[in-house]
């Protein structure tokens, strides 16, 4: 014991976890345990800019290291108090004695006759902290910014009122006695660590900004979560010996952290393309991406334009690779639009790594994941509540579902990480997670405004806390391009985006895009053979004609795609399919395949599967039809010979058509085809199916429609960009006799996007630089599966 309490119970007297009056854990043991962990923690969870910023804050106290870990390890101070002692009173009791004997029995007597109105006790946690720290000499914004951390460990930063409030509820905090007891738990934590008497220290000199307090508010999280497994840390039979008990910790702590599987990722020494990967070219754009991202010292944002086929996935894991090795980051989380794409990249990452010889293991996270793997964490005891749904239960359940976000390795969604820009329950440990990886965003042309918005949102915390970022698209707009770069240096330099320099403008295509502190710079690249000078057939095909198209080229041997916009018109095409091919002589029928995003799980996956192995690298490639939607669209890496697509815009044709002739050239494959249906053309202008408005804005379909106007062929890559920019830019101008339905579809868009924007705006966090007290980030917190709009989450 320190000699600091000499008007009270022994510090180890009150109880922090308990399951009965027979078994609880002392409240300075789970505060020696937590805090070992914190320090052992600190590098694997938060990243190295997030890491820096943190100690810098704490430097003035001397070792930032144990000071923030300790810190950490006090975050249930608030326990020592009347009301959460009284829970278990028998033990408390026989425990405190006379000296709360009568503090316990007033909350007690309390839950008896009037019914208990609880101060929980992270918030006493909060109150102390404030009140001790200004005593201290610390300013009010860094003693309400270090408490609100702290008291915020169940997901929820306190705001002003709610300190006010708990400061009145004598009874439940306990007054100036059981504050007194609340320090004296603090300096015996640290004289435990061989830290000096923190009422002796410059707290003046503490400042918390707020990647700061994102970055402390995530260790303490996370670090209590493992403190609380259970089987890591055992309670003390009677005549605890303290000093004992810390040196039996750290064993215990170095074990925890080991199951935990925490530990960042080791890099290889060399990660070259050609060292990565057993590719017999490295492919153009690869080759500008390695150039421009060696060199690179800080934190960086990188924008990887280019056609389907020309290596973005790969030249994305050689670039992560290398800034992880060069100490920025302690892995990489690797987002994408669907399930189906994540699970297929999923297996590129585990075979660059069985390439390495590299064991770490890679988690999949999307709601389907644990289909797919199957993983063994860290699940904390429900031992000990202080309310209703605030216990070590919620611990586990959200401990197991976001361990993911927290590995090293990770591939999943985009909605795991958009989920990181909305204002909800430890949103702090989702951007902890992700800010210590590289973040690697495909399809970025893939997300409407909504998502958009939100993963402008994100990328803006994601610069403000050193985050670096790697995106790739296919098909992007010039401006959407302008925003995404704007919006991440914007939060790296912690200004509004109206105050950046313009992000140059670049017309040639392949191109890739550097931005960081100090600039952007944009650099063209070769095109690969085989994507060079493609000649892509435009063929109108009416709807009463697909099902004759489709089957004519199937018969004639080919492979053949049709996506459907629309899930009821893949249907329908299939059943029609179906009919016909039943029809025909067994040796004749081409193999019907399917794939929707609604498909049961499991028939999901077969059909992947199936789809892989007849129209992957090396397939099969059966005569066949594979009738589908958006998801052929999106990153799957399957060649047909031929492809039928609705009528979508611009750059959802091209990548669909990017799907044709994808691994192999041969001129014996026949001109390169893509006929489009699901449009009537009428002279008041095109006429789309049903509930088309729904997916796409009429006003892009009419627009591309008008840009098409007439022609035969798409060259690409050539027209590419300028397809795109003047389809999404408005520089199409309206054909005559379409005037009516073009300015209703642009008074549409104009709503549909003003719409999005307000409905993303209610869910995302404040800007970094804007935020004005912790409580912003978690207050009126939202549903975090609020990640897509109005076609439901597929995450």
């Amino acid at each position: 014991m320190s000699d600091h309490n000499n008007n009270g119970p022994p510090t180890e007297a009150f109880w922090g976890k308990s399951s009965g009056r027979d078994a609880y854990h002392p409240l300075i043991c789970h505060a020696v345990d937590t805090m070992l962990v914190a320090e052992r923690l600190l590098p694997m969870v938060l990243g190295p800019h997030a890491r820096d910023v943190l100690l810098e804050a704490f430097t003035p106290l001397g070792d930032p290291i144990p000071w923030a870990a300790a810190l950490c390890g006090l975050h249930d101070i608030g326990k020592c108090s009347p009301t959460f002692q009284s829970l278990v009173f028998e033990l408390s009791k026989d425990l405190l004695g006379e000296w709360a004997l009568a503090d316990l029995e007033m909350t007690r007597k309390n839950d008896v006759t009037m019914g208990r109105v609880d101060t929980p006790h992270g918030l006493v946690t909060a109150l102390h902290f404030r009140d001790v720290l200004k005593q201290w000499g610390a300013s009010v914004d860094t003693a309400v910014g270090i408490a609100a951390v702290l008291g915020g460990h169940h997901g929820h930063f306190p705001a002003g009122q709610d300190f006010e409030h708990a400061s009145g509820q004598v009874n439940n905090h306990g007054g100036p006695r059981w504050a007194a007891w609340r320090t004296e738990l603090f300096h015996e934590l640290v004289r435990l660590r061989g830290l000096p008497a923190p009422d002796q220290l410059p707290w003046c000199d503490v400042v918390l900004p707020v990647q700061a307090a994102i970055g402390l508010a995530a260790l303490t999280t996370v670090s209590d979560w493992i403190a609380s497994g259970d089987g890591n840390f055992t309670s003390p039979m009677a005549g605890l010996d303290l000093e004992k008990y810390f040196v039996d910790a750290a064993g215990r702590a170095d074990a925890a952290i080991e199951r935990a599987r925490l530990q960042p990722w080791a890099a290889p020494l060399d990660t070259g393309f050609s060292a990565l990967f057993d590719d017999p070219e490295q492919r153009p754009v690869q080759e500008v991406v390695e150039r421009l991202t060696v060199r690179l010292d800080g934190p960086s944002l990188v924008l990887v334009e280019a056609p389907t086929g020309e290596g973005k996935t790969k030249a994305a894991l050689q670039a992560a690779s290398a800034m992880v090795r060069q100490g920025r980051a302690n892995g990489m989380y690797f987002a994408l639009p669907t399930q189906a794409t994540s699970n297929q990249t999923l297996g590129v990452v585990e075979d660059m790594l069985a390439g390495l010889g590299d064991l770490t293991p890679v988690n999949l996270a999307h709601s389907s994941a644990r289909d797919f793997l199957v993983e063994r964490v860290t699940s904390p005891t429900d031992v000990g509540r202080d309310e209703d749904g605030d216990h070590d239960l919620v611990a586990r359940t959200w401990f197991t579902r976001k361990k993911n976000l927290l590995s090293a390795l990770g591939v999943g969604t985009i909605d795991q990480a958009l989920k990181g820009a909305i204002r909800s329950g430890h949103v702090f440990v989702r951007l902890a997670a992700l800010s210590s990886k590289v973040v690697v965003i495909d399809e970025v042309h893939a997300y409407d405004l909504y998502m958009s918005t939100l993963l402008e949102r994100l990328l803006m915390w994601l610069g403000a806390c050193g985050a670096s970022v790697i995106m790739l698209s296919a098909t992007l707009p010039s401006d959407r391009r302008g925003r995404l770069i704007q919006a991440w240096r914007g939060g790296l330099l912690e200004r509004p985006v109206g105050q950046l320099s313009p992000v140059p403008e670049c017309a040639a295509y392949p191109r890739v895009s550097i931005a960081t502190a100090d600039d952007v710079v944009v650099e063209s690249a070769e095109i690969s053979k085989i994507n060079a000078n493609r000649t892509i057939r435009l063929e109108r095909v009416s709807d009463e004609g697909v099902v004759d198209w489709l089957l004519g080229h199937a018969l004639a041997g080919r492979c053949v795609a049709v996506v459907h916009n629309l899930v009821k018109r893949a249907i329908s095409t299939r059943d029609a399919l179906k009919a016909r091919i039943d029809q025909l002589p067994e040796k004749d029928r081409p193999l019907l395949l399917e794939i929707n995003g609604p498909m049961p799980a499991k028939k999901r996956r077969e059909a992947e599967a199936d789809l892989q192995r007849y129209f992957g690298k090396g397939g099969d490639r059966p005569p066949a039809i594979v009738v589908g939607t958006q998801v052929l669209e999106q990153s799957l890496d399957l060649d047909f010979d031929v492809m039928l697509s609705d009528l979508a815009p611009i750059d959802s044709l091209i990548q669909r058509a990017g799907r044709v002739h994808r691994h192999d050239r041969d001129p014996d494959r026949g001109p390169q085809v893509l006929g489009v249906t699901g449009v009537e053309f009428t002279p008041t202008g095109p006429r789309f199916p049903p509930s088309l408005h729904t997916v796409y804005a009429p006003i892009v379909l009419l627009r591309t429609c008008a840009v098409l106007d007439g022609e035969t062929t798409i060259q690409s890559p050539i027209q590419v960009p300028v397809l795109i920019d003047r389809v999404y830019q408005d520089e199409v101008e309206c054909p005559a006799g379409w005037e009516q339905a073009w300015a209703k579809a642009a008074t549409q868009l104009a709503k549909a996007r003003d719409s999005d924007m307000k409905a993303a705006a209610r869910l995302y966090l404040p800007m970094p630089f804007a935020v004005d007290g912790l409580s912003n980030i978690t207050e009126r917190p939202k549903n975090p599966g609020l990640t897509r709009r109005q076609r439901g989450n597929r995450s």
